[in-house]
């Protein structure tokens, strides 16, 4: 969703500065894109919300996997119930 929106809005900006002015008129539907464009990025909810949830997503994979890369890696919980030497 983040992805699709950000570029859709790029490919936007950057043909209307190709058309200039042009690009606002009604002479083609550059204004047309960018106004719908924008509504439904910001209807589908803002890029911070997608994004966050992303990231949730992707700590609970890695507390997951944790520890299954590295078998020979001790946690800090680990080592403090190791005996002192």
């Amino acid at each position: 969703k983040v992805v699709a929106a950000r570029l859709q809005s790029r490919v936007v900006d950057r043909a209307m500065q190709v058309f200039g002015a042009m690009g606002l008129s009604p002479d083609t539907p550059l204004a047309y894109f960018w106004t719908w464009g924008r509504a439904l990025h910001l209807m589908d909810g803002p890029d911070e919300v997608h994004l966050r949830t992303l990231a949730r997503h992707e700590l609970d994979k890695a507390r997951e996997r944790m520890g299954q890369s590295a078998p020979y890696f001790t946690t800090p919980e680990q080592m403090q119930a190791l005996p002192h030497l």
